[in-house]
């Protein structure tokens, strides 16, 4: 019976694990240049409904006489990544992406090179509010406190013998505090043996320079509460790691976590990870979404809108702090993208998304970046 149970967790672990992995994409081809189609000829991949916190694909240069391909990599029509320098013997590109939505995955060339790609894989990451680099979750189903493994996550990344894993791990953690890390890690791999790891939850760096022996041993790292979408472990220099036996340790939902909570406005059902707001459908013009701020000034807010809902498609919004107008008659699209607004350095009480036309609106995954 013991045996029994402790295969059926496996086994649900396993399951668990898989589902929160990187989703892995046929589509290649080599672009650019005067063989492949020239600056024109993209790579488009039709993209899941939900946030991205990260791409990878193995590029490499090795077509033609030169060798000075780079590319650019969008979701929807935003830029995640500019001017990626291409070798001619290839290596595994990996982007952090700031829970950026769009239809669509865009690789394009940069320069008139030719470059061949391959192996595309994008992580999705659940829908969030995020205030202050802290996420605010959906009121979804948490994982449970305790260590749970990552077994599929583990291998050699960095250097010229791991190039091709690329330099770092990135893995979607559960909406629950983080109160420890700890993997196995060794440098028998190549001919150096001074490689370095650096250890972060999204931008909150945990550690930023670990010594890896080249026997290898396990690192445990103690961290403070911390929430997070994503979890990265990364060489800090060119020289090969194997990483493996990644586990992470969550706590319980504490009373100082922000939570969701939902309101109604004239109809519409609003929460704090976003809502439909406005028109017939969704409230009216006097439907909002108001978020508590921090009296503190603030750079940008970013988020993701569409007006796929309703027969019409003239959405706009207005962004505003308390009474003050910050960017006025937003215009969105029915397929919708994501939508960065400089505020500024302005602060108050209250951020406040509302409709500036009759028009219903979506807007999801809100993330708020504070000055400092």
């Amino acid at each position: 019976m013991h045996r029994l149970i402790l295969t059926l967790v496996l086994t649900l672990t396993a399951l668990t694990a898989s589902a929160e992995s990187w989703t892995k994409y046929p589509d290649s081809g080599c672009i650019g240049g005067s063989t492949c189609g020239g600056r024109h000829h993209q790579l488009k991949i039709r993209l899941e409904n939900r946030p991205v916190v990260g791409v990878r694909f193995f590029a490499r240069d090795d077509v033609g006489e030169r060798a000075g391909g780079s590319l650019r990599v969008k979701v929807g029509d935003t830029i995640v990544k500019d001017d990626i320098d291409i070798r001619r013997e290839g290596s595994m590109i990996t982007i952090d992406v700031d829970a950026v939505r769009g239809n669509t995955l865009t690789i394009e060339p940069v320069s008139d090179d030719e470059v061949k790609v391959e192996r595309i894989e994008v992580l999705y990451g659940n829908p969030r509010i995020v205030v202050d680099d802290r996420p605010r979750f959906p009121q979804t189903r948490p994982g449970r406190a305790g260590w749970r493994q990552y077994p599929e996550d583990g291998r050699c990344i960095g250097g010229r013998e791991c190039r091709q894993n690329g330099s770092r791990i990135t893995i979607v953690l559960d909406e629950l505090p983080v109160l420890g890390i700890r993997f196995h890690a060794q440098d028998d791999i190549g001919e150096r043996a001074d490689g370095r790891l650096k250890v972060r939850i999204d931008e909150t760096v945990i550690s930023s320079y670990i010594d890896i022996q080249r026997r290898g041993k396990v690192h445990e790292l103690d961290v403070d509460n911390v929430y997070g979408s994503k979890l990265v472990i990364e060489t800090a220099n060119d020289d090969e790691v194997d990483v493996k036996d990644i586990e992470v340790l969550y706590g319980r939902e504490t009373e100082s976590r922000p939570r969701s909570g939902g309101w109604k406005r004239g109809g519409g059902i609003l929460d704090e990870k976003g809502g439909c707001i406005g028109g017939d459908e969704c409230g009216g013009t006097r439907a909002q979404i108001r978020i508590p701020l921090k009296m503190r000034p603030i750079d940008s807010v970013t988020f993701y809108a569409h007006d796929d809902v309703g027969t019409r498609a003239g959405g706009e919004l207005r962004v505003r702090i308390d009474d003050e107008i910050i960017e006025d008659h937003i215009n969105v699209r029915r397929e919708g993208k994501s939508q960065t607004i400089d505020m500024k350095k302005k602060g108050g009480h209250v951020l406040i998304i509302e409709p500036a036309a009759d028009d219903e609106v979506v807007v999801e995954d809100i993330r708020i970046r504070y000055a400092y």
